[in-house]
């Protein structure tokens, strides 16, 4: 089994229309420094840049932080995958159902 490298390519998913690349990588710099960590497979941050499916609905991850809108049993762990509104497509990415979410159309 090779090595993984910061930067290898994880795994491309197709989610709605959309493609995203999957990389190893770190989500902070001090894992980067640790003797004992190893990259893991980075996900979009859709909060920092938002994506949208063509009939705007947002993507999320499942491992994402709950928004206002969320719909699920509060606890310290809560994330995108315990909400109601979390629809997963593939690899912990999906998108979420809630309509005061949901992008409009600026077209008139």
């Amino acid at each position: 089994m090779r090595e993984i490298r910061d930067g290898d390519l994880y795994k491309t998913v197709t989610v709605h229309g959309k493609t995203f690349e999957l990389r190893y990588g770190y989500y902070e710099e001090y894992e980067r420094e640790s003797l004992f960590s190893e990259p893991i497979p980075i996900y979009p941050d859709f909060l920092k840049e938002p994506i949208y499916t063509d009939d705007g609905r947002p993507f999320v991850t499942g491992m994402q932080e709950l928004c206002e809108h969320a719909a699920c049993e509060p606890n310290d762990d809560a994330c995108c995958a315990f909400c109601k509104y979390y629809d997963e497509a593939d690899e912990l990415i999906g998108t979420c159902q809630c309509t005061a979410n949901r992008k409009t159309s600026t077209i008139e």
